[in-house]
């Protein structure tokens, strides 16, 4: 890896500071590498699941969607633990509990069971990018910060990649099983990282940043833009619902791809998701994180408005479509960032903690409503492109909304940075 790439994911400290703290960001790293993983891998397996469980359409929606609702219903908690005891501990008590969970998962046959472990499995996911967000951007949201959370975010968009070309020939050759409890000791394995190499918070830094932050009037009095960036934050992670758990229903019950397809496939979004990450950091050079995000949100709402009209025409341009609905969630840390930008330090944790509940609840909401949806349709006897229009025409109204009112969102000048 270049200089440049290893530098920009360092967080803005002092040089006798940064090789403690580099071991700690790379563990971070590792770990949301981990949790695309676990958010993904439902879209490739979703056949072999549904039958090992006996899983009705509903019920699938449900299993798929509880990762992300309880996902999304810690991150307040989670974002005031942060605040308050800060990153490693936090983080590591939680993934170790999303590790156990993992391997309960690959050891059940009980339905039940299973809806528990893969809510248990959101559970320790959800600090994950919280806490990498907290620890970069807690010094700041300059340039430098904004490409060292983005180039990590990047980094771990390839657990997505591991959720799709790899995952389904393991599937193919060892099942899925195996593969779960390899996951689990990987998720293990990192909490240990997180545990060892996370720099604990010191004291007297922490104070020094709760006074900065009372010099921050100013900010604080802008953060009744942060409503701006709430629907925005619902909207970016529905069109990955496509991705994470029900794209690889479609891809089958519409043009009947088998699982090394669906996976082929997947790993075509994947990459294509990756692509876009590691161009952000490069575009924030020239363009503000507004303007990005903005222009992202447009183009997720007519691929889902395209799919919606015409959802079995051709699966090339299904994919297409759905890789540009993945990418959407690419600007996710623009949007933290953005955010960073008009919350004090003190209370960083619980805004960001706010805003990432509402990306997740929108995961959490549409699997969900896409599986009602689903059982009614089947009911009644509809065709699988009908229901799946359904499905795509649900997404493009919080893709609308989330684009329009994020375009009153702030626009934050980044602070001036040293050198």
């Amino acid at each position: 890896m270049s200089d440049g790439v290893r530098d920009s994911l360092l967080p803005t400290h002092s040089h006798a500071e940064r090789s403690s703290l580099d071991y700690g960001l790379w563990a971070l790293t590792f770990s949301y590498v981990l949790s695309q993983f676990f958010r993904s891998y439902i879209a490739v397996i979703a056949t072999q699941l549904i039958g090992d469980f006996h899983f009705s359409p509903q019920m699938f929606g449900w299993f798929a969607g509880s990762f992300f609702l309880v996902f999304a219903l810690a991150q307040l908690p989670v974002g005031m633990m942060f605040d308050r005891y800060g990153v490693r501990g936090p983080t590591a008590l939680l993934m170790g509990i999303g590790g156990l969970c993992a391997g309960l998962l690959a050891l059940t046959r009980d339905p039940l069971i299973a809806l528990v472990a893969q809510a248990g499995i959101g559970l320790g996911c959800a600090p994950i990018f919280m806490g990498l967000l907290n620890y970069v951007l807690h010094s700041g949201h300059g340039t430098r910060n904004v490409r060292a959370v983005t180039t990590a975010s990047a980094i771990g968009m390839a657990g997505a990649l591991l959720a799709a070309f790899p995952l389904s020939h393991a599937t193919a050759s060892f099942g899925w099983r195996p593969v779960m409890v390899t996951a689990s000791v990987a998720m293990l394995c990192a909490t240990l990282g997180v545990a060892c190499f996370v720099k604990r918070r010191d004291a007297d830094a922490h104070r020094q940043a709760l006074a900065a932050s009372q010099q921050a009037d100013g900010a604080q009095k802008r953060a009744g833009g942060l409503w701006t960036l709430m629907p925005a934050c619902l909207a970016l992670s529905v069109g990955s619902t496509f991705r994470t758990s029900w794209g690889g229903p479609y891809l089958a019950d519409v043009f009947g791809f088998d699982v090394i397809a669906r996976g082929n496939a997947m790993t075509v979004t994947s990459l294509v998701a990756i692509g876009a990450s590691f161009c952000i950091p490069v575009v924030v050079r020239f363009w503000a994180p507004k303007r990005i995000s903005l222009l992202w949100l447009i183009a997720g709402t007519i691929a889902a408005l395209v799919l919606a009209l015409v959802p079995g025409r051709s699966w090339a341009i299904s994919v297409a479509l759905i890789c540009v609905l993945f990418s959407v969630g690419s600007i996710h840390p623009l949007v933290m960032s953005q955010a960073r930008a008009i919350l004090a330090p003190r209370r960083l944790g619980l805004g960001l903690g706010l805003l990432n509940s509402f990306v997740f609840l929108g995961i959490a909401l549409a699997s969900s409503c896409f599986g009602w949806i689903a059982e009614t349709a089947k009911h009644a006897h509809g065709s699988a492109p009908n229901i799946y229009a359904a499905l795509f025409a649900v997404t493009v109204a919080p893709l609308a909304i989330g684009t329009l009112v994020y375009v009153f969102s702030p626009v934050v000048a980044p602070p001036k940075e040293r050198a």
